[in-house]
């Protein structure tokens, strides 16, 4: 008489259990502890992977993937394009401090304010009333170095505007070209009667 495993067996209903391959894992078994891996059977998957053992990369990963490298790629560039900014701009103020070392002519004690427009804002820088009479008349100059305004002599002037002609700022108080001529505003319509 057979079991109700070979009946099922003979319909189809039921597949057949693998018997382990050795006594150890059969004691394994039957005492409910699993096996070393190593001694497990294998389990056949369902996935198909190509012979790498990496599943298929679609379209839209690949192109999400070359969407990240490029956005890294471009970061990279971003960060080394800053570096070499500000390495230049290092080497620069080194060579900016060597022009007016010693050259300066503040005075500590000064207290005559020297009123001008540089970079978009009114800055000054104290001078005494015989600098400020000279600066005035264009014998003597100022120049910005990291923010700090110093008075110097016109060829120290002249140096400094060679290298860095964005620090020195324009003492002639002459207005932009187009500004007196009302090129700010808009035109007059032609039907309007005063």
């Amino acid at each position: 008489m057979g079991s109700l495993q070979d009946a099922l067996l003979k319909t189809g209903l039921a597949e057949e259990r693998q018997k382990p391959d050795n006594k150890r894992a059969a004691n394994a078994s039957r005492s409910g502890k699993r096996p070393p891996r190593s001694q497990q059977p294998k389990k056949k998957t369902g996935s198909r992977r190509p012979a790498g053992g990496k599943p298929p990369i679609s379209d839209l990963e690949r192109a999400w993937q070359a969407r990240r490298k490029a956005e890294r790629d471009e970061a990279e560039r971003v960060k080394q394009a800053r570096v070499a900014d500000q390495e230049a701009r290092r080497k620069r103020n080194l060579e900016l401090d060597a022009i007016v070392e010693g050259k300066a002519l503040n005075v500590d004690d000064a207290e005559l304010p020297r009123y001008f427009e540089h970079l978009g804002r009114i800055r000054r820088v104290l001078c005494t009333p015989k600098q400020r009479d000279r600066i005035n008349s264009g014998e003597l100059g100022i120049v910005n170095l990291r923010g700090r305004y110093l008075i110097v002599e016109p060829d120290v002037l002249a140096r400094y505007k060679s290298l860095a002609d964005d620090l020195v700022p324009d003492l002639s108080g002459n207005e932009p070209e187009g500004a007196d001529d009302g090129e700010d505003y808009p035109p007059v319509p032609d039907d309007l009667t005063w």
